[in-house]
């Protein structure tokens, strides 16, 4: 099989394929290339905005797929294997910025790169990714940093009472404290329908305990699927939210009653739009699981539906397969 590689970067920038100029890649203009079925290749990024660092990285094929291997170790890299032999490789370059400041007197720095972290007292201690600079507060006489997360969102990272250890982290559309040492926290599944939790989290010395935890709409109402294509993503989100009833409202009453979802964990972590066609024509989702850190692999969920005026939408799927 021949692979062909879809390379695209947040970042406009140059791609070299072992060594050879091959073009320019962004968000919005992937560069497509055919590359070898088995061997090394050697892929080059030079980034034309912003103040990131070039990257280089090797990435290995075997019989038309690419060894997993040859990914684990790849800062910088994303990718998902899809159908039909297309590799989608994501760069991103290396940004390594750091403030120096106080807080409560103490010197700390804080540094943004591949991960987040802040250095507190000599203590580092991780926060998530796209996290904005923290403050120091002190829930229940609790240390703790919180601040906000770049694109929206809270985050709160507890401290032990002598500044030695981390000792919990959450992040959330929304955090609010309803009391000295007990907070409320909205949690998006950022999936079509719009499901999300209420969770409420206590917090001592031993760090972040969640006391409880119900679903809820995260836009204050569900947002049901128009299309056939999203009743069968709106259904597989359902099952891997464990909402089984919810799933099988999206399905006909004769193929609910066998429960194809029941054990769709296993095959999927993530349901999305197919991106590339598949060999087979036939409509389509695509089930992604991780294969790595930095792998993952895309697979069709095929489906046939019917127009249904139901309390779900106006679509409903009569059959699926992954075959």
């Amino acid at each position: 099989m021949q692979p062909t590689i879809v390379i695209t970067s947040p970042e406009a920038g140059m791609i070299y394929l072992n060594g050879r100029f091959a073009g320019e890649a962004s968000a919005q203009r992937p560069l497509i290339a055919p590359v070898t079925p088995s061997g090394a290749l050697y892929l080059e990024y030079r980034p034309l905005e912003g103040s990131g660092l070039p990257l280089a990285r090797r990435i290995v094929f075997a019989g038309g797929e690419v060894l997993p291997d040859s990914l684990s170790d790849a800062p910088g890299l994303t990718a998902v294997a899809w159908p039909g032999g297309v590799l989608e490789l994501e760069l991103t370059s290396t940004h390594s910025a750091s403030t120096a400041f106080l807080l409560e007197g103490l010197p700390c720095t804080f540094a943004r790169g591949e991960e987040a972290r802040l250095t507190l007292n000599g203590l580092e201690v991780s926060l998530p990714k796209n996290a904005l600079q923290p403050r120091l507060i002190r829930p229940g006489g609790v240390p703790a940093l919180t601040g906000g997360l770049e694109g929206g969102g809270s985050y709160l990272a507890t401290l032990a009472p002598d500044l030695a250890a981390q000792t919990g982290l959450l992040a959330a559309d929304r955090i609010d404290f309803v009391s000295g040492d007990m907070l409320n926290a909205i949690v998006s599944l950022d999936d079509g329908v719009g499901h999300g939790r209420l969770e409420q989290w206590l917090v001592d010395a031993g760090g972040l305990h969640c006391a409880s935890s119900e679903p809820v709409w995260s836009a204050g109402a569900p947002r049901w699927p128009e299309t056939a294509e999203a009743t069968m993503r709106a259904a597989v989100e359902a099952a891997l939210a464990g909402l089984t009833g919810e799933a099988e409202g999206y399905l006909s009453p004769a193929l609910a009653a066998n429960r194809p979802l029941d054990a769709i964990a296993e095959v999927c972590e993530v349901c999305a739009p197919m991106k590339y066609a598949p060999p087979d024509p036939r409509p389509c989702v695509a089930l992604i699981k991780a294969e790595g850190p930095r792998l993952a692999r895309a697979r069709p969920l095929y489906y046939s539906a019917e127009p249904s005026g139901g309390r779900q939408g106006p679509w409903q799927i009569t059959s699926l397969g992954l075959e």
